[in-house]
């Protein structure tokens, strides 16, 4: 009697899942390391770059929960962020219990280039569905909810 429910591991949706993000996590590491951003780092400013471009100045609740990262390890980002002059926190205008959060003028320069990079890394790997990326994109965010 086999441990497994799959004839193979091609039929693995986990493993599947855990090779495609080995190769896309490997790559994005690659392409930031010039930069020198770890790949939490660079997705807590691009996140701040996106509410800021609506015009909004987020706070760090607003920015950790649409990253969905775990309190420790986005209050040490935003701790060596603000050390390297990348990320300015603020109190909050509207709420004396809130910090908010800001690029630097240098972050504004370093991040765009950072995203053209992660967006080819994107293009290259997620290009392959073609028609279906869309789809894919709404399965992700399905499963994202739970």
């Amino acid at each position: 009697m086999s441990i497994f429910d799959i004839q193979t591991p091609q039929e693995s949706v986990g493993f599947q899942f855990w090779k495609l993000h080995n190769k896309w996590f490997k790559q994005v590491n690659a392409v930031l390391k010039p930069h020198q951003f770890t790949h939490t780092q660079f997705v807590m400013m691009a996140s701040i770059a996106w509410f800021e471009e609506q015009g909004k100045q987020p706070s760090q609740a607003q920015v950790s929960q649409l990253m969905g990262i775990d309190k420790m390890a986005f209050s040490k980002a935003v701790r060596q962020l603000e050390d390297r002059k990348m990320v300015l926190r603020k109190q909050s205008k509207t709420d004396a219990r809130a910090r908010s959060l800001s690029l630097t003028k240098r972050a504004f320069i370093l991040v765009p280039q950072a995203m053209k990079d992660i967006e080819t890394i994107d293009l290259e790997i997620f290009g392959a569905l073609g028609e279906h990326r869309q789809t894919f994109n709404k399965i992700l965010l399905l499963l994202n909810k739970g």
